[in-house]
């Protein structure tokens, strides 16, 4: 008889487990080439953010305010990604939102412009952050109800609009809705209108806007505000951050928003390592989480005073959100 040749079941046990070393060693590469790419795009999206900041500041020689409301309890504003949208290629939907044409609230009651508010806007969306409840939507939580603006403008049920990852600086403290309050030390907040030259830090010393991921830390939108008035849980911090929560904060260890110090209310992102921003001249750095951070509290006030953006034990990452402290930054 001939002899027909083939491996033995040592010999294929052998493959399989070489076949199986190889992929285990790939694999890894393959993730992080992937979400190097991912990292990029998400940059390339600040970077276009930037853009439209600086574009918006050659048209009206200031920066968008960080929103504008009604200054009312129970009302929706506009947030700053809205007032951007001319100069992000999407102009017909400004228009037809009527963006500064009426208030949001209006505009939030009107059936026919769901599909613009809920439609995802890819440039307000990091591909690295994977943690949406919803696909390209708000966080359940951060929706436009439950006695925070909407219910009052006449919703039944609750409205998710589209979600964004990017969120405003407001400065060094929890973000306050009052216009003029001198403690909106940052660029963007209520009815603000920040120019370069207000910017006394340097613009390459001061972050203009950052990422927030959405499944520890809720993301935000770029639609607008709830209830910022309200004596009920505000919604200024869907569209504005501040510099207490230390970057990519641990949401195990404080609360979503207890005192201001939850990752609700500051920056994070799903990149390892950090997050990126864009400073006010345009450009995009990717910050580690391991940046200096300590928040000062000198008056004894759980949320701080007026005097804490100025206190020289502000670390790198308090400085880098003030817009005119005058501290040094060191190297980040």
């Amino acid at each position: 008889m001939k002899r027909r040749n083939a491996f033995t079941l040592v010999e294929l046990l052998v493959v399989i487990a070489i076949i199986g070393i190889l992929v285990a060693l790939l694999l890894p590469a393959v993730q992080a080439a992937r979400e190097a790419a991912r990292r990029m795009s998400c940059g390339n999206n600040l970077k276009q953010l930037g853009l439209a900041l600086h574009n918006y500041h050659d048209t009206y020689k200031t920066f968008p305010s960080g929103f504008i409301a009604p200054n009312v309890a129970n009302a929706e504003g506009w947030g700053w990604g809205a007032l951007l949208l001319p100069f992000l290629e999407q102009q017909p939907r400004h228009d037809q939102l009527g963006v500064t044409r009426w208030n949001l609230q209006q505009a939030l009651a009107q059936p026919t412009l769901k599909p613009l508010f809920d439609t995802p806007i890819e440039l307000f969306m990091c591909p690295s952050d994977t943690g949406f409840n919803k696909p390209g939507l708000i966080h359940n939580n951060r929706n436009f109800n439950n006695g925070l603006g909407a219910v009052a403008g006449g919703h039944s049920t609750p409205v998710l609009v589209a979600m964004s990852n990017y969120i405003g600086v407001a400065g060094h403290r929890d973000v306050a809705s009052n216009a003029g309050n001198v403690e909106n030390t940052g660029v963007l907040y209520y009815l603000s209108n920040v120019n370069l030259a207000d910017i006394l830090d340097g613009t390459s010393n001061t972050l203009a806007v950052g990422e927030r991921d959405s499944r520890d830390c809720r993301s935000g939108t770029w639609v607008g505000v709830r209830n910022p008035r309200g004596d009920a849980a505000q919604g200024v911090s869907i569209v504005l951050g501040h510099s207490r929560p230390k970057l990519n904060q641990d949401p195990t260890i404080i609360p979503w928003d207890m005192d201001g110090l939850g990752c609700g209310e500051g920056f994070s992102s799903f990149h390892p390592g950090g997050a990126h921003f864009v400073l006010c001249d345009g450009s995009v750095r990717f910050i580690t989480e391991t940046i200096d951070h300590f928040w000062a509290n000198p008056s004894g006030n759980v949320r701080g005073s007026v005097a804490d953006a100025r206190d020289g034990n502000n670390r790198t990452l308090q400085r880098l959100m003030t817009r005119d402290d005058g501290l040094p930054v060191s190297d980040f």
